[in-house]
């Protein structure tokens, strides 16, 4: 039976933040997020076999590590998909926090996507776009680099949602200009409405950049990460930034587990 994985890149994937005492964070997020995909794509998918997949993993890592984790869903088929397997990889994080880097430096990318694509959708195995964007960032100097769409609206980094700071308000771009609804990103929105921040969902296009006073990138490993440049606009760390980080680690941690048998 062929592996579509391998050969057309159909497939999907969540990547944790393992924490230690080998403990995961908004498990059902991550998990509603691959079932949400497995329906679009008619992937057979069981949550009950994701959730003991990541036992098993977490089972191989020390207790006293902090890792990457990985959940991959791949497909099998001649002709179609047929069945799919649950594999796990992991690999520990570097013992420096990323959450000490004073801010980091974003590009823009040299291509643009399709708002519309299912594939900015769910975290696919169809991800050598975003591959080589991040491999093209890195070399010029970024952390990362923001995509925009057909329109020229700025969507996310190839490996972060974005977020953009003004005067207290926080804005970050749209589902519809075609991004991954990232599980931190849903995170950080909920933690702007219980603290009672200004946070809207708008149109963000290059132009716009220099009318920001701050920004801010995030995903499920490193959280919230301060942002000092993005393409050639500098912008300070608003304490806003600290304020979201503490709330989103209060939300966390009541949020961390670890599957059980």
């Amino acid at each position: 039976m062929k592996n579509r994985t391998l050969f057309f890149g159909e497939g999907l994937f969540e990547t944790f933040r393992v924490y230690k005492g080998r403990r995961l964070a908004f498990v059902e997020d991550h998990l509603d997020r691959m079932a949400e995909g497995c329906r679009f794509f008619a992937f057979p998918f069981s949550i009950n076999k994701a959730l003991d997949a990541l036992k098993s993993a977490l089972d191989e890592i020390p207790p006293d590590t902090e890792a990457r984790l990985r959940l991959n869903l791949i497909c099998f088929g001649d002709h179609d998909v047929e069945k799919t397997e649950l594999r796990t990889s992991w690999e520990p994080l570097k013992k420096v926090s990323i959450q000490q880097c004073p801010g980091v430096k974003l590009g823009l990318a040299p291509l643009q996507r399709l708002s519309s694509s299912p594939l900015v959708r769910f975290k696919t195995t169809s991800y050598l776009e975003n591959i080589f964007v991040f491999a093209w960032a890195r070399r010029q100097g970024f952390f990362d680099a923001l995509f925009t769409n057909e329109r020229g609206e700025i969507t996310e980094g190839s490996v972060t949602n974005v977020f953009f700071l003004k005067k207290g308000d926080i804005l970050t771009p749209p589902t519809g200009a075609g991004l991954l609804q990232g599980v931190t990103r849903k995170q950080i929105i909920e933690v702007a409405r219980i603290l009672g921040l200004s946070l809207t969902e708008s149109t963000v296009k290059p132009a716009d950049l220099k009318q920001f006073d701050g920004a801010f990138v995030t995903n499920s490993v490193i959280e919230i990460l301060p942002v000092c440049t993005v393409h050639d606009t500098k912008y300070g760390i608003p304490e806003i930034i600290e304020t979201l980080r503490q709330g989103y680690r209060k939300r966390l941690e009541a949020s961390l587990f670890s599957p059980g048998p």
